[in-house]
């Protein structure tokens, strides 16, 4: 194996290892965001998330509005 090679296993190695560690460390299906702080859904585990509903209202309306310019409803 060449040093390129070593150097991409010890890479993946490494995620793995931070991968497990998420779990081991009791891991939520929330992620670490700036509002992660003030969060009522991470701290009381309840609730949805409010940057993820952010991003989803931004998405979407960001798809309405390029089928509309593109000639769609």
């Amino acid at each position: 194996m060449g040093i390129a090679d070593v150097v991409i296993v010890l890479a993946v190695i490494a995620l793995l290892g931070l991968c497990v560690r998420s779990f081991v460390k009791g891991g939520s299906e929330c992620s670490g965001c700036a509002s992660g702080a003030s969060c009522s859904a991470r701290a009381t585990g309840k609730g949805s998330c409010s940057a993820a509903q952010d991003m989803l209202a931004r998405a979407n309306a960001a798809l309405d509005s390029a089928g509309r310019a593109a000639g769609g409803e």
